[in-house]
């Protein structure tokens, strides 16, 4: 008797927690901000580095690349082991938040720190199938806001990983609801010359954000001027 009234009990817990008090953890999950490797908000207009959370062999920040043969646009690669990178800024598609948010649609782009080669823009975007390499690469010459059917390509998503701090990036763009689009997390991928960004049907690559130091003048300069 004791088993079975134990058992009951345990049943009325398990059917008292409704499918409303899941939704209600995952829409905070969902709304909650993206956090910097020290643990603060990350802001839209702040440049922050884009950097393995893989050390050694997972390589290093984020940057422009320029493949031989096309160099324009430039495409989203990744530096080795050790080197930051080119720092990004993000862009909500809500332009009244200025919290990066997780599975929030968001405009990425490099901070042009040296002297500009490409007339393209530094916005990411994905790029048309790459039939030769099986690839739906990330280049820039995006679109920065005015979200919509004309902008598609160039909004991304930042998911959390298991890890703290750690995020990956996801091209599974909701600015325009009746628009066919791609739904799949970003990973680092070798095209025989470099290694860039790429969609996959797998797992996305983790990363994290560092924050700029103030001490970094040049950075600054270019961000307000």
């Amino acid at each position: 008797m004791k088993t079975t009234t134990a058992s009951v009990f345990l049943l009325f817990i398990i059917f008292s927690i409704t499918p409303s008090s899941f939704s209600f953890g995952v829409a905070n999950t969902t709304n909650a901000p993206v956090l910097d490797s020290d643990g603060n908000e990350l802001r839209t207009g702040t440049p922050y580095f884009v950097v393995s959370s893989i050390w050694g062999a997972g390589g290093g920040g984020l940057d422009p690349g320029r493949p031989r043969g096309k160099p324009c646009p430039e495409v989203v690669a990744q530096r080795g082991s050790g080197d930051n990178g080119i720092p990004v800024i993000f862009s909500n598609s809500d332009s009244k938040d200025g919290v990066v948010r997780l599975s929030s649609d968001i405009n990425i782009a490099f901070v042009p720190l040296r002297p500009k080669f490409c007339e393209t823009t530094t916005v990411w975007k994905v790029a048309d199938y790459d039939h030769s390499a099986g690839k739906w690469w990330v280049i820039t010459d995006g679109v920065k806001g005015n979200p919509g059917a004309n902008t598609l390509t160039s909004w991304f998503r930042i998911e959390k990983t298991t890890t703290d701090f750690d995020y990956t990036f996801k091209y599974c763009p909701a600015v325009c609801g009746t628009c066919p689009a791609l739904c799949n997390q970003i990973v680092r991928d070798f095209d025989g010359e470099m290694v860039r960004l790429a969609l996959t049907t797998g797992h996305g690559w983790p990363f994290i954000f560092k924050k700029v130091g103030k001490s970094a003048m040049e950075i600054e300069q270019v961000v307000h001027n």
